[in-house]
């Protein structure tokens, strides 16, 4: 889609990227912070719900943006939609699953999102390609007729309808708000939590920072990778779409596989360090097959380089919730997980915005674009691994303490 919009709105590299950045991410985290404080006090399906809505309705006027500002105003709504998501269904989980099976309920949830990514890429690329049939069907306006104003307004329909399935769903517990209610829920005190961080920040650091480096340096590439595709090899924006799509698929089934027998045979002899060590591995080897994008000359090795990067850094990443989950305890963990959201977000938000930058500005040739994410995501994804091996000492103690802590209450 940035092609088509770049072209269409006439905007730079840098807009694209703050679209990006600014406009989703900056926006998720103002507003993950309320909606894991509501996390802990409402309906969670309610709330759920209310932010698919609400995402629906900023998908729909993506496709009605004249211009730059009032694109970046729809993409601030939509990310604001979806930053419920994660400390939402993070913080359920634990409340419905043993310690066993929550490795088990994370790991399938994680998948989801990863393979529903990599599916929501290819339908968009195909939609992109053959919206056009649709036109004799829309009304004669500027503001429908273009073929990436029909994708927003088509992937914005099924938003109400999953939000009405997702109200549907019986839980094994009460909802949290029916709990307070009744009185056997006391709120959370803003003391506990201060003091909850103040004592275990270096571990709770450890964990954040490279997480949130990781996810700068996948930005780097992934989010620009379709641009660089359409620039370099001059692909369609369905090819571009089902290549990313499959290799996010494939790569992630794949990463998610190894993860999965990697955690089950490790987790006997490294025990709550296993997601610690099997993240910073990927992490690791994620940086070095970064600069082989530079080799590729067809659109199939860069696909092939795409399927395998993605794989290794997906799988380095899917047991990453499960660790925060350790490090909080349960009557923090609504609160925990939106923090983390949002320290994550803030280095998700650096990236496009850095990559347009470096394009703009700095490697201005054919190929900058390419050049300016390797240069941001090596180092960001060497530095992650570095920090996270040499704080696995810190990390296990605190681990331990909570466990402990929650055995004892």
């Amino acid at each position: 889609m940035a092609q088509p919009l770049k072209a269409d709105l006439f905007l730079s590299d840098t807009q694209i990227g703050s679209l990006q950045s600014v406009g989703a991410v900056l926006f998720a985290s103002i507003a993950v912070i309320p909606l894991g404080w509501l996390a802990d006090r409402m309906d969670r399906r309610l709330l759920l719900a209310l932010c698919i809505i609400i995402w629906s309705l900023a998908v729909a006027s993506c496709g009605l943006a004249t211009g730059y500002w009032t694109l970046l105003l729809s993409v601030a709504l939509l990310g604001a939609g979806e930053a419920g998501l994660s400390p939402i269904v993070f913080a359920m989980i634990p409340e419905l699953f043993s310690e066993q099976r929550r490795i088990t309920a994370n790991f399938i949830f994680y998948t989801a999102t990863v393979l529903g990514a990599g599916v929501g890429m290819a339908i968009a690329g195909l939609a992109v390609q053959h919206i056009g049939l649709l036109t004799p069907l829309v009304p004669d306006s500027i503001f429908t007729r273009e073929s990436w104003r029909l994708v927003f307004f088509v992937v914005a329909v099924p938003g109400p309808i999953i939000a009405l399935a997702i109200r549907m769903i019986r839980l094994n517990k009460q909802p949290r708000a029916i709990r307070g209610a009744a009185g056997r829920q006391t709120p959370e005190e803003p003391s506990k939590l201060r003091a909850y961080l103040a004592t275990n920040w270096k571990a709770i650091f450890a964990v954040f920072v490279p997480f949130g480096l990781a996810l700068l340096a996948a930005s780097a590439v992934f989010t620009w990778m379709p641009v660089i595709l359409a620039r370099k090899f001059g692909l369609s924006p369905g090819a571009v779409g089902t290549g990313l799509g499959g290799a996010l698929v494939f790569g992630s089934v794949a990463g998610l596989a190894v993860a999965a027998a990697a955690a089950t045979y490790l987790r006997p002899r490294w025990g709550a360090l296993t997601p610690v060590r099997l993240s910073q591995m990927g992490y690791f080897i994620y940086a070095l097959l970064a600069p082989l994008y530079f080799l590729a000359r067809t659109p199939g090795e860069t696909f092939l380089i795409a399927t395998i990067q993605m794989g290794i850094g997906v799988g380095g990443n899917s047991l990453m919730p499960t660790l925060v989950q350790d490090l909080a305890p349960a009557e923090l963990r609504g609160r925990f997980f939106a923090i983390s959201t949002v320290v994550a977000t803030i280095f998700q938000m650096v990236s496009p915005l850095l990559v347009g930058l470096l394009s703009d500005h700095v490697f201005t040739q054919t190929t900058g674009l390419l050049t300016a994410s390797v240069i941001v995501a090596f180092p960001c994804m060497l530095c992650a691994a570095i920090v996270l091996r040499l704080a696995e000492k810190q990390i296990f103690a605190t681990v331990e303490n909570v466990r402990a802590r929650s055995i004892a209450g």
